[in-house]
């Protein structure tokens, strides 16, 4: 599975790199103050407050219900245990893991995954 991790890592490192030389342009710290005006805008506010209504609705409320009903069924728990088998292979661990390097390397801005 080293074949699946080096292309993992590779994809990481181009995006990482791709992301910084974006960050670094004029083109880039224009979006950045773009996003920054529209964060503070009022349509922003009044969306954010409508999805926190929304996520405290009768109807948010009775979704939830039947999604922790569907976890709690028969079928529910067996496609969670097919889940949990499938994520105990060796491959899918080690893709994982590889992949929370590469997430943390790109939120901490460093790029130490990509020397090993």
């Amino acid at each position: 599975m080293f074949d699946i991790e080096a292309r993992i890592r590779r994809f990481f490192g181009r995006l990482l790199s791709r992301a910084n030389e974006l960050k670094d342009s004029d083109q880039g710290k224009k979006a950045a103050s773009k996003i920054n005006d529209l964060r503070s805008s009022d349509q922003v506010k009044k969306a954010a407050s409508k999805i926190s209504d929304l996520k405290s609705s009768e109807t948010a409320q009775r979704a939830a219900d039947k999604i922790n009903d569907l976890r709690a069924s028969d079928t529910g728990k067996r496609a969670e245990e097919a889940l949990k088998d499938l994520r105990q292979r060796e491959p899918v661990k080690k893709a994982e893991e590889t992949a929370r390097k590469l997430m943390h390397d790109l939120r901490s801005g460093g790029s130490e995954g990509e020397s090993s």
